[in-house]
């Protein structure tokens, strides 16, 4: 399965010092192949120039996010709106734990990979 990554699950696995990528694939008894967005990484990177404990996570989710695959995206729109727009074009599920990409992402009936607060795999929608 092909998953698009946002920022808020990669600082997720950094905060927790969890693989939940690893976590999924066993859960889901799949493999996941992981996507992200030029704009989630560059969004990283201005938060792991700044000091204190966010910078840190920010750090350590971009060398996550090292691993997988980046997307380019050309358009003017923000970044959760590019996250659902890629996810429709190429028919990829969401990796978030972001509440508003949550919800904006069921209202177009895309699928969404999301850990719950048992740090337990949650996938909502139909997979693509």
């Amino acid at each position: 399965m092909e998953v698009l990554v946002d920022s808020s699950f990669l600082l997720l696995c950094a905060e927790k010092g969890r693989d939940f990528i690893s976590l999924a694939e066993e859960s889901l008894r799949e493999r996941l192949e992981c996507y992200v967005l030029e704009d989630v990484l560059n969004e990283l990177g201005r938060l792991s120039s700044k000091k204190g404990k966010r910078g840190a996570l920010a750090s350590v989710a971009l060398r996550i996010a090292e691993k997988m695959k980046v997307i380019k995206s050309s358009s003017d729109l923000g970044t959760d709106e590019k996250l659902i727009e890629e996810s429709k074009r190429r028919g990829m599920v969401i990796a978030t734990i972001d509440g508003d990409l949550i919800k904006k992402s069921k209202e177009k009936g895309l699928p969404i990979l999301t850990i719950k607060r048992d740090q337990s795999v949650l996938l909502i929608g139909r997979r693509p």
